[in-house]
């Protein structure tokens, strides 16, 4: 996810919210235990739910483009950089067309917008359902099915609507768009039924792309649930120069429920997710639980009742979006309550962080993890907004110096001891770092605001300056120097991103004096960036503000 452009830090509407709701004992499980591989996975997950210090919401932007089209549903981050995609930005689809006097525009929505991190919003693509390069049951109506793929493919979901009333919709397609947000083809098939959300998985040009289908069947004539609903598994293949190719479908679960719904269309599954270890999870708004199909990528016949129930009930309220949180929590957001809901792999509920304190039910659906693990983006659909859920920044920080036992000599630090390191030849104006997968690898050292203070340790010396980056990150540099952590740096002392090459210079572990250590090659270029001055030892040092 490669930033081509910086961006300046947009203004942001910051909500305080409730403190994260811990939950002693979640949901109550199915009889059927999950799948030994999950049970697995549950035991590596972190004490500490990645929810829990994600206490802000920051509105990112408007998701309603010039057209007036509403009800944002599907949410995508864009993993690199091609045509008129940006590494980092996310697309948003919007399900409802703007409403007449008339009519409802439920599944009459046309529309993706592309928002950078920063805010900043354009018409990505708007579909004209006369002008599809394929078939397409009912026409144009899209949902929160939402991926990119390799060669910057775009497949969004099409349950579509005549008048905005369930009674009229059909069952659509998946509509592919190029990087130009041009559509190039259409998938429809008997398989296809109503596309309401789906995931994906890319290995070099091969994609498995799993889609929930909540209209199996057709309209249903009274409000009562019909237990045919399935998820579907499609091959694909594409790149640069290949649109996407359909290798096979296969059906991988049946027999999950739907119903008509008059406030969101339809009620069925909806959020899904894929783990690693091939486990698929599914939310089932219409009973409120999340459903489990193992071997999902090769499994060949169809889960029965759509897998095994993971969880039900409890804090789950109408789940809509999913996302695997980084530590393998399943995430999904209640249309029932604004809230999201983080559910262990073994079926505990484990806590519950309110996202949406304005419009409240019906509000939220996609979500997505930001490319540095650490906060969600998700779509507030009364508000139609895209918004940001995050911890706060620290309102200080440290930079000291530690012994390293690796290296055999003093290293520059933060104030919990992580090594901290310098891309060599970048500098803050001239960044390298710049796309979603490098700022997910090497977190910088932020702070909240630029007025903040940066407090040097005894023996550190050097300048400190305050790097404004896109999409409002504020990085702690030290002579010019940007400085970032190592995820992979599992505990203090840890060195394991000295002299690695990668993003286009070298990354080298700072002696005190702030310049590379002695232990690392020197590296091509001069690092740049403001001129040193020494701060004294153990000072606490005024912070140079400049944007990039």
């Amino acid at each position: 996810m490669q930033i081509t452009t910086p961006r300046a830090l947009a203004t942001l509407a910051v909500t305080a919210l409730a403190p994260v709701a811990l939950v002693a004992c979640g949901g109550s499980s199915s009889g059927t235990s999950a799948t030994a591989a999950s049970t697995a996975a549950a035991k590596t997950t972190a004490s500490t739910p990645f929810i829990a210090p994600l206490s802000t919401v920051a509105k990112l932007g408007t998701t309603v483009p010039a057209n007036g089209d509403v009800n944002p549903y599907g949410l995508v981050v864009v993993p690199s950089s091609v045509g008129r995609l940006h590494a980092g930005d996310l697309l948003v689809s919007n399900f409802n067309a703007k409403e007449s006097a008339k009519q409802s525009g439920q599944g009459t929505g046309t529309t993706i917008v592309q928002i950078s991190t920063a805010g900043k919003a354009s018409l990505f693509a708007r579909i004209d359902a006369d002008k599809l390069p394929g078939r397409c049951p009912g026409g144009v109506g899209l949902t929160t099915a939402l991926n990119v793929l390799p060669g910057g493919y775009v497949v969004v979901g099409s349950l579509p609507t005549t008048n905005g009333k369930s009674a009229t919709a059909q069952y659509g397609c998946l509509i592919v768009l190029d990087s130009e947000g041009r559509p190039v083809e259409t998938i429809a098939s008997n398989d296809i039924q109503g596309p309401w959300d789906s995931t994906a998985k890319s290995e070099g040009s091969k994609t498995l792309l799993f889609v929930s289908n909540a209209l199996n069947g057709g309209p249903a004539k009274a409000l009562k649930p019909i237990d045919n609903s399935t998820v579907v598994r499609i091959e694909l293949e594409s790149g640069e120069h290949q649109r996407p190719k359909v290798l096979r479908e296969t059906v991988i679960a049946d027999g999950i429920p739907w119903v008509d719904s008059a406030e969101a269309l339809v009620l069925g599954p909806t959020g899904l997710a894929l783990a690693s270890n091939g486990t698929l999870y599914v939310a089932s708004t219409q009973d409120n639980r999340i459903l489990a199909i193992p071997e999902a990528s090769t499994r060949t016949t169809p889960a029965a009742k759509g897998g095994t129930v993971l969880t039900e009930g409890g804090h789950l309220k109408e789940p809509l979006g999913m996302a695997l949180a980084p530590n393998g929590d399943i995430l999904t957001t209640n249309g029932g309550d604004g809230n999201i809901v983080e559910t262990t792999p073994a079926g505990k509920q484990l806590a519950v962080q309110t996202a949406d304190t304005k419009t409240g039910a019906g509000a939220l659906f996609g979500l997505a993890i930001s490319p540095a693990g650490n906060d969600i983006y998700f779509v507030d659909d009364g508000e139609n907004t895209l918004e940001e859920l995050r911890a706060d920044p620290p309102a200080s920080a440290s930079v000291d110096s530690a012994s390293n036992a690796t290296l055999g000599e003093h290293v520059l630090v933060d104030g919990q001891g992580r090594t901290l390191y310098a891309l060599l030849p970048e500098t803050a104006h001239r960044l390298l770092c710049k796309s979603a997968e490098c700022l997910k690898l090497w977190p910088p050292l932020t702070v909240a605001s630029s007025k903040a203070r940066v407090r040097l340790g005894t023996g550190v010396h050097g300048r400190v300056g305050i790097l404004r980056r896109a999409g409002g990150i504020l990085q702690v540099t030290l002579d010019g120097h940007p400085l970032y952590r190592f995820s992979e740096d599992r505990s203090p002392g840890q060195a394991n991103g000295q002299n690695l090459q990668s993003f286009g210079g070298t990354w080298h572990v700072l002696g005190e004096s702030g310049s590379p250590s002695a232990k690392a090659p020197a590296a091509a270029g001069a690092p740049g960036g403001e001129a040193p001055a020494s701060s004294g030892s153990g000072s606490e040092s005024g912070s140079s503000g400049y944007e990039y």
